[in-house]
This record gives structure tokens, sequence and C-alpha cells, in this order.
């Protein structure tokens, strides 16, 4: 998780939907009848990118609709970026735009690698807050550290044959703050044994790290641990154990990569809101697999990359690769 809000290259709202891409004839749109994603991508442009990849969305939605409970369909659809306020932000506006009155209840597609803590409890609590009964994640790959977090809100998680949540890492610029903390421990107890090696060490952590950094490792923790125990004791079969599985996300397991698979999760929290061979975690598949598809070819064709945040029918944006 970061400190700082990163900045997004898109702007705040998608581009408006344009009828201009092309398809091989104008008969009605099936999948056999229109361009492939891989020749489509040679020569589009991002708005027309954007229309296409909505009006398929919208349309497994509507495949899935039967299946499902009434639902505001939303995403947090990003691998690359980190999540921030931005991100708060743009699902806080899907949310007043399409479940204003709480009619519905709320369903989170949730792909991300993490991010800054506060903007992810605030999004969990915004979810919960919309919802007319219960907010629900899907999670059909990667939901890690900050994104963790969000799923901590929710009355259900549906999970993936390949779903995993992960530990709690709260960051420190671009350094874990759990890591800081001991390696500043191991440097002490070296520096200890080698006393010549101080003025070394030393140098080295001024240029990394500022003192009010160092001294806000350990706060950032235990911030982390009160953010989530407040999103578990939510639900009533957590409240009891609500603390201890907090303190266990943050500060048990080693790795920031740690895989909390599925059974991993259903021991760490509880059958009752895990979930899997479910349509929600079938409607998360397939979505998943359209994503990837696309966002492999903008890569390949435009060294682009997609995110979907907000809401999962719209707010599809398509920004430039980093090593571009």
């Amino acid at each position: 998780m970061e400190t700082t809000t990163a900045v997004k290259a898109t702007s705040d709202t998608p581009p408006p939907p344009d009828s201009t891409a092309p398809k091989l004839n104008d008969q009605a749109p099936t999948e056999s009848r229109v361009v492939p994603w891989s020749e489509f991508l040679r020569g589009a442009t991002d708005q027309q990118a954007q229309t296409r990849l909505s009006e398929e969305l919208k349309g497994l939605i509507t495949r899935f609709g039967s299946k499902l409970r009434p639902f505001c369909f939303l995403s947090l659809y990003d691998s690359t970026d980190s999540i921030d306020s931005w991100e708060s932000d743009r699902i806080y506006t899907a949310l007043q735009a399409a479940n204003k009155d709480h009619g519905q209840d709320v369903l989170l597609l949730l792909l991300s690698r993490g991010g800054q803590i506060e903007p992810a409890y605030q999004i969990s609590k915004i979810c919960r807050a919309f919802a007319k009964t219960k907010f629900v994640v899907m999670i059909p790959r990667a939901a890690k550290s900050a994104a963790t977090m969000i799923a901590l809100g929710a009355d259900e998680i549906h999970m993936g044959p390949l779903a995993e949540l992960g530990p709690i890492d709260p960051q420190i610029g671009d350094l874990p703050a759990l890591g800081v903390k001991r390696a500043l421990q191991t440097i002490a107890g070296v520096c200890e044994e080698y006393p010549g090696s101080a003025e070394a060490f030393a140098r080295y952590m001024a240029r990394k790290l500022t003192v009010e950094q160092i001294g806000y490792c350990e706060r950032v923790s235990e911030s982390a641990v009160q953010y989530a125990q407040r999103l578990l004791a939510k639900t009533p079969s957590l409240r009891a154990r609500a603390e201890k599985i907090a303190k266990q996300l943050v500060y048990e397991y080693k790795d920031h990569g740690f895989v909390i698979d599925i059974e991993e999760a259903k021991s760490l929290l509880d059958d009752s809101i895990i979930f899997t061979d479910t349509p929600e975690v079938q409607f998360a598949e397939e979505l998943h697999q359209k994503l990837e598809h696309v966002n492999m070819f903008l890569s390949l064709r435009q060294n682009k990359r997609l995110a979907v945040v907000g809401s999962l029918e719209s707010d599809i944006y398509i920004r430039r690769s980093r090593d571009s």
C-alpha cells in the first residue's frame, strides 16, 4: 500500500459511447460477425474500444441476469495501478448514479494488487452502506493487501478456483511498513555485533527513509488492524474474532505475496461468507476472461492497458502502459 495518491493517466469520466466501432457488417451483432479483438484493436480508437467493451459487458450482465439477484454492478478491475482516492471516488460516483435510493444489493468485481489502506476501507464501507441488504464481492483471481481489506467488509465473498486474498501489508512509500521495522531490528542487531558498520547503515537508511517515516511504520500497521477489525465486526459470525483475524492478516503472514486461497480463507474467516461454485463465480470468471483478453490485445497492438473502475457497464479506462 502507498501513502501518497497516485496520479492516474486518465480523465475522471470515460468518453461518451461511440457507435462507429468497426464490424464486419451491419447485421445483428453476434459473436461470429464481430471483428475479433485482435484485429479490431489494430486501428480502433480508445473511444471505439470502450464502446465495444461496454456493449459486451452489458451483454454478459443480461445473460447472467436471470441467475443473479438484482444488483448494482460495480468493478474494481486494475492489475497495475494501486488503490487510492481516485478509485474510491469512482466507486462512490457509480453508486450515486446507479443505486442512489439503495434499492439494489451491490456486487463488486474485485481484482487488484492493493494500495492505500484508507480508500480501501472507504470503498468497503460505502458499498455496504449503499446496498439494500447485502454487499457482495466476487474475486476471479488476486485481490491482495488493500483489496483484501475491501473484501473484509462484504457480506459474501465469492471466490473462483484461482482466487486469492492476501495479507494486509501497509506501505511506507514503496516499502512495506512491517518489512522496514524488521529490517531496522536486524540492522540494530548487526550494529551491536559489528559497531563499525553503524555509520554505513545510517547513511543508507537516511537515503531511503525519513525519521518521520520510520516512526510511522508501527502506527500504520496498527491502523490497518483497526480498519480491518471494524469491517469484520459488521459480520455477526465474525464479530467475536474480528480483532484476532485482523491481527493475523496484518502481522502473522511473513510474505506480502502469500496466497490466501479458498481453503485458507474459509479457515481464517467463515464458511458462511466464503462461497464457491455459484452463479457469481461463473459470472466473475467470464468477466475476467473477457477483460484479460481485451487487456492482452491492448498491450500487444497499442501498448496500452485496461482498467474498469466504477460501473461495470461503462467506467472503462484505457491508459498508456507505464513503459511507453
